[in-house]
């Protein structure tokens, strides 16, 4: 595997475009969250709980890899 050195500039773009992505999915996280707990039905309550969970394991990957490869 070739690597090569990523610039700082490049590096500083990536993370703030990064960090704007995981704004919106900790606000997605957030309506996910209120939408389940509004929800009567069971049925509903669990999708809402599924599309959580990979929502949060979304911003996992992402946080991850932001702070791998675009470290300051």
């Amino acid at each position: 595997m070739i690597s090569f050195k990523i610039s700082r500039q490049d590096k500083n773009l990536m993370r703030k475009q990064l960090e704007e992505i995981l704004a919106i999915q900790k606000d997605l996280d957030q309506k996910i969250l209120n939408y389940q707990q509004e929800s009567a039905v069971e049925e509903y309550q669990g999708f809402w709980q599924e599309l959580g969970q990979s929502n949060k394991d979304s911003i996992q990957r992402v946080s991850r890899y932001m702070v791998r490869k675009c470290n300051r």
